[in-house]
This record gives structure tokens, sequence and C-alpha cells, in this order.
């Protein structure tokens, strides 16, 4: 694994975990398309992980 897919890996977790944290502060009613919209994210963030 070459260090900036590495680094690009890490940061795209980091996005994640910053998004998910944020959804509590949403409102309840957004809270469906927001958790489709992580689960998408998190299967390309695998996707990428499985890719190495």
């Amino acid at each position: 694994m070459s260090e900036f897919l590495g680094n690009e890996i890490l940061k795209d977790i980091e996005d994640l975990k910053a998004r998910i944290a944020k959804t509590s502060e949403k409102d309840i009613s957004s809270h469906p398309s927001e958790f489709e919209q992580i689960h998408r994210l998190l299967q390309q963030a695998l996707s990428n992980l499985d890719g190495i």
C-alpha cells in the first residue's frame, strides 16, 4: 500500500467518524437520508481497503 493511499483512507475514515458524530445535531427527519449516505461512504471505504 502506498503511503498516499493509506493516508487517504485514514482521512476518509476520520471524515466519516466526524460525520457520524454530527448526525445527532441534525433534525431527526434527516437521519434516514444521512444514514444512507454514511452507509454508502462506508461501503466505498471498505471497497478501497479491499483493493489494497
